[in-house]
């Protein structure tokens, strides 16, 4: 019941076997508390401005704003953790 595999197919297989391994100690402290900090003044950027939104009653929604930051956030970060230096 095997069935044959097209050209794109060994890429997404190889993706979804991918297995993401950090290593939090090789990482300095002080590299991690700066993560951690840049994480949380993103996070409280976006809450900042659901707030502001909501209160000058901008004619946007909230994610619009909210939910590139969080996504580019986490692409910076996830790029950041499984680097690997040649």
């Amino acid at each position: 019941m095997h069935a044959e595999l097209k050209s794109g197919d060994c890429a997404i297989l190889a993706l979804v076997n991918l297995s993401l391994q950090i290593d939090a100690e090789r990482y300095p402290e002080k590299m991690r508390w700066f993560l951690l900090g840049a994480w949380v003044l993103i996070l409280a950027k976006c809450v900042a401005v659901w707030w502001a939104i909501g209160h000058w009653q901008v004619p946007i929604h909230a994610a619009w704003i909210i939910v590139p930051t969080l996504m580019m956030a986490a692409l910076a970060t996830a790029v950041w953790l499984v680097h690997t230096e040649d």
